[in-house]
């Protein structure tokens, strides 16, 4: 089945092709007993991790054990913190592991020859945001995928309260007024969006690396090229948050305007947190549908944003491409 899968990707996304090969640093394609083993032992510690961290921040933050609250409740206060650095923490290393691509095989004396290649700069960076993509950050996306699939059972687990009128609750009072079974499929489409947008995010990211390393080549200039690039996002996640946070406290400022409140929350689920806060009703639910109108529609913008970002990232490793063949 796995041969099936790879041989439906393009030639230089398969991990026994050449130049992925060298872009993983690996020569040698099997993979041994004891390195698997290690790899299954340090995901495991890293769920542990996450989990554990997760409950003493909430059992620190909270007045309760967050033990003793409705399973979603709990689930979110335990793994929203934890999951939410852990993205920021990844888009840093998905950022330090392309910015640098050009600039490092130039300095291995590699890149004249890999251009003299028929599409060998092409190849080069297809395989190094391959490698990066769907290997080297494997672990990580897959712990945050682990976590938005544990919320999305808790989310399912809501549906269940009140003998399954939870959700006919949440729709009666809302703007636009939708029928149970049109809000049932914006849901749906909100939980696919918060399950893709980690993977649109993270190759987004490693496409926008490697179009620096194509302007930028000097070690000096890629490592402050690095610590802007992480500065704007930083600051960027930040103002989100802050604002999500008075949003939910009643402090906006009361010339905040409805469309200025959607664009906030929508913009905190797509850049901030990639949706993993609207997989809790008892927030995208209870507040963002009944206080924003139009909320409910976050979903399908979300959804909309996953094909918008995944094009964009296409056309950026386009560009950069280009610019790596015709750099000198």
């Amino acid at each position: 089945m796995m041969q099936r899968l790879t041989t439906q990707v393009p030639v230089w996304m398969r991990p026994d092709h050449p130049i992925l090969r060298y872009a993983l640093g690996n020569p040698k394609r099997e993979i041994s007993t004891r390195a698997r083993f290690t790899r299954r032992f340090a995901f495991i510690a890293l769920v542990a991790l996450l989990i554990l961290s997760g409950y003493l921040i909430a059992n620190a933050v909270l007045d309760e054990n967050p033990l003793d609250q409705p399973v979603s409740e709990m689930l979110i206060n335990v793994l929203f913190w934890p999951a939410f650095v852990l993205q920021v923490i990844l888009q840093v290393i998905v950022m330090a592991m392309t910015i640098n691509t050009v600039g490092d095989e130039k300095r291995r004396q590699t890149w004249e020859s890999l251009k003299t290649t028929v599409s060998g700069a092409s190849l080069a960076l297809r395989a190094r945001w391959s490698a990066v993509v769907f290997y080297r950050v494997g672990g990580l996306l897959s712990v945050l995928v682990l976590v938005r699939l544990v919320l999305v059972g808790g989310v399912l687990f809501d549906l269940t309260a009140f003998r399954g009128e939870y959700l006919n609750y949440l729709t009666g009072s809302i703007e636009p007024d939708v029928p149970l079974a049109a809000g049932i499929v914006l849901l749906a489409l909100t939980m696919t969006a918060s399950l893709l947008l980690p993977f649109t995010g993270v190759a987004f990211d490693a496409s926008v690396g490697l179009l620096v390393s194509t302007l930028v080549q000097q070690r000096t200039y890629v490592v402050l090229a690095q610590i802007a690039l992480t500065a704007v996002r930083v600051l960027i996640v930040g103002a989100l948050l802050i604002g999500v946070t008075q949003f939910r406290e009643g402090t906006l400022t009361p010339d905040a305007t409805e469309l200025g409140i959607w664009m906030l929350l929508f913009g905190f689920a797509v850049i901030g947190d990639w949706g993993l806060s609207l997989l809790y009703l008892g927030y995208y639910g209870a507040e963002v549908w009944a206080e924003v109108p139009y909320g409910i529609l976050i979903g399908v913008a979300m959804l909309g944003f996953v094909v918008v970002q995944a094009a964009l990232t296409d056309l950026i490793m386009s560009l950069a491409i280009r610019r790596a063949e015709r750099s000198e």
